[in-house]
């Protein structure tokens, strides 16, 4: 399968290749309106999106925080991963995603289900690739109203390239002196009376990095095709393939407080890595989208996405590290995750005077269905290493044919209806008012002897409510109070009765300031505070059982500044004040001190990013960055302590009318730091890499 989709690409990029020479193509966004002075493919900043309201609403009416990484910082920055793009947003932290997925925490609560493209869930757990991605938006806090479970500290939308009016052709190839090997492409096409336009995008991937036996094999490949069967009436269809296998390498140990002290590169594993220690994982999904707006002013939207996702997860984790001894003791894991699903949303949406007061209303239908599998297999005491000089051995095989430890099918089905309005009460008033309600099942069937099945239904209200104030046209300033639910449906373990316990549940208030400073250069400040409840906990009388008592509260201030300073001067940046606290809970660390009063994972109390950019005659820039992030802790036990960082980046590009370059010297000081822990455990804690050259050329044709 993987030599069938290498030669299919080979080929598509020489039948795109011999086609006439077209414009240069901007990339506009489907259902976003730019303002007039900021171009999408060059400007750092975004006047509108979609992913707070699901409509094209202005950025400064909405009462949220919305946070962007628009196509162009991606270029500059040669940014191939979603953690290189969110390294752009203040108060997002890194998890090491057990070495196979992305995985986030924003505002101190774990995003690893809050992932969504075109806004529709996107699930499941693996890496994703940009390679289709035109840009990225996190929408800040509970988002239940419009996007059902999850969302306690936000969400990330991607937004996928869609086929362009004018289109354009582009090969790329990334390098970098740590052993990056990749290769990208672009192209487009229309039929002469632009009734239909294709793009397709993707890469392919060879690469090492500077951990031992690190690799990244991956190929990607996102066909799309738009029927404009008339001004009002679209049909968009696209599909996406991604395979990605890569070192299962989940970083070095804690000890005695913080992660062990040894060289960047250490790996714990095996010595046969790619063949024993290996994640794999493949993607396929298939999207339709249709549009009409009808004579009356209403307008429908209907998508549709189908998914399957398979993982083939072979890895290891740490038993034991001996602090008296220096030793550190491996299992050995084989993980394998098969599932399939479909969303569909149907919305309408529609303006409507009444009362003088002008509502755009948005009524919304969503179904969907996941199966899912899950077998693991577990090899306990895989090898015993010597923490500070490892010296690694091919691990003694897993016998896959006993019964394996995990066998579980689940189910979720789901089914909700939402109402929203956007009004404007008068010249410097707005409000935005919605709910949503969900009705969502699950059933678990347990396999194993344990038999632990669950089954259990939730029928859930999310409201949202906010106003804005717009005391002049560059001013908006909003309060705002929302709410969502977690339920059992995306957790990862279960008690004998999880499903006899209510969701979880996360109330955020939330009060801001929306500033254009200047045409294309905006200020957002935000304070809040979040408190989640319902939270599972160990209950001290029967360790097979849980109660819903725990709680975990966050106070905080964002400010994110995005745009040109001046027309030769782009930035992007931001800064985050993060105060949380474990507020209730039941659980005990490993040494008998409690949970109750402690920090959650991965929350610094301050964070910081920077990027700003130099136009330079003649076409060519330089820029420069920074992001800080203070001390944090590795789980909510807080028994290891990640150190604050500071770490450094430069650049230079030039753009012309057929060929672009961007060189990066990122960590230029070197800095050895922790780019991400686990959040749940403290013996995964990931360097970050050196001081590492890159290059990427663009040539437009």
């Amino acid at each position: 399968m993987k030599q069938k989709t290498l030669s299919t690409l080979i080929s598509l990029i020489g039948t795109f290749g011999a086609l006439p020479a077209l414009a240069d193509t901007e990339l506009p966004a489907v259902r976003v309106e730019a303002s007039q002075d900021a171009d999408p493919a060059t400007s750092y900043t975004r006047a509108s999106s979609t992913s707070a309201t699901k409509i094209a609403a202005p950025l400064k009416d909405v009462p949220q925080t919305v946070n962007v990484v628009p196509a162009a910082v991606l270029k500059d920055q040669n940014a191939s991963s979603l953690q290189d793009a969110l390294a752009n947003v203040p108060g997002v932290s890194f998890s090491v995603g057990d070495a196979q997925r992305d995985q986030v925490s924003i505002r101190g609560f774990s995003a690893i289900n809050d992932q969504y493209v075109d806004g529709v869930r996107d699930d499941a757990l693996y890496y994703r690739d940009l390679s289709n991605v035109e840009r990225v938006e996190v929408l800040k806090g509970p988002s239940s109203v419009l996007y059902g479970r999850g969302s306690s500290g936000g969400l990330i939308n991607r937004i996928t390239k869609k086929p362009q009016a004018e289109p354009g052709h582009e090969l790329a190839v990334s390098l970098d002196d740590q052993g990056k090997q990749r290769l990208s492409f672009d192209l487009g096409a229309n039929s002469d009376d632009d009734f239909a336009r294709f793009r397709l995008t993707g890469a392919v991937e060879d690469s090492e990095g500077f951990r031992n036996q690190s690799f990244l094999k991956r190929e990607a490949v996102a066909p799309s095709l738009q029927f404009n069967f008339s001004p009002n009436t679209t049909l968009l269809l696209q599909a996406d393939y991604l395979q990605d296998k890569r070192l299962a390498d989940q970083g070095v140990p804690g000890y005695k407080g913080k992660p062990v002290d040894v060289p960047i590169e250490t790996y714990y594993g095996s010595a046969n890595g790619r063949d024993q220690t290996a994640n794999e994982s493949d993607v396929t999904s298939f999207t339709g989208t249709f549009d009409h707006q009808f004579d009356s002013g209403l307008k429908l939207h209907n998508v549709f996405r189908t998914y399957d996702f398979s993982l083939d997860r072979n890895y290891t984790t740490i038993a034991s590290v001996n602090e008296t001894t220096n030793k550190v003791t491996i299992d050995r894991t084989k993980r394998l995750r098969d599932e399939h699903g479909f969303y569909n949303q149907l919305e309408l949406s529609h303006d409507l005077d009444l009362a003088q007061t002008r509502h755009t209303l948005l009524y919304g239908l969503e179904v969907g269905k996941q199966h899912k599998t899950e077998k693991l297999w577990t090899r306990k005491n895989a090898a015993t290493y010597d923490l500070f000089n490892p010296q690694l051995i091919e691990l003694p095989a897993i016998n896959t044919s006993a019964a394996p430890g995990n066998d579980n099918d689940t189910d979720i089905d789901i089914a909700a209806l939402y109402l929203q309005d956007l009004v404007s009460l008068s010249e410097h008033w707005k409000a935005l008012a919605g709910a949503r309600y969900d009705h969502l099942t699950q059933t678990r069937d347990d396999k194993t002897s344990k038999n632990q099945d669950l089954a259990r239904t939730d029928n859930t209200i999310s409201p949202r409510l906010g106003v804005v104030y717009q005391p002049t046209e560059r001013v908006s300033l909003y309060a705002s109070a929302s709410q969502s639910f977690q339920p059992i449906a995306d957790s990862f373990t279960f008690k004998q009765n999880s499903d006899q316990l209510k969701p979880e549940e996360t109330i955020n208030y939330e009060v801001g300031s929306k500033i254009d400073l200047f045409d294309n250069l905006t200020l957002t400040t935000s304070v809040f505070e979040m408190t989640r409840s319902n939270i599972q906990a160990a209950d001290p009388s029967d360790s097979n059982k849980a109660l819903s008592v725990g709680e975990q509260r966050v106070r905080g201030l964002e400010l994110a500044v995005a745009g040109a300073l001046t027309p030769l001067w782009d930035v992007i940046a931001g800064y985050a004040y993060l105060d949380g606290e474990i507020t209730q809970s039941t659980e005990k660390t490993k040494i008998g001190t409690p949970f109750q009063g402690n920090k959650p994972a991965l929350t610094p109390r301050h964070s910081a990013n920077l990027f700003v950019k130099r136009k330079l005659p003649g076409g060519f820039n330089v820029n420069a960055g920074l992001r800080y992030e203070g001390e944090r802790y590795a789980s909510p036990d807080n028994l290891v302590k990640l150190p604050g960082y500071t770490r450094f980046d430069l650049g230079t590009g030039y753009s012309g009318k057929s060929l672009e370059v961007n060189l990066t010297l990122k960590n230029v000081f070197d800095k050895k730091y922790y780019i991400s822990a686990h959040s749940g455990a403290n013996d995964y804690n990931m360097p970050g890499a050196p001081r590492t050259a890159e290059v990427t050329a663009r040539w437009k044709f």
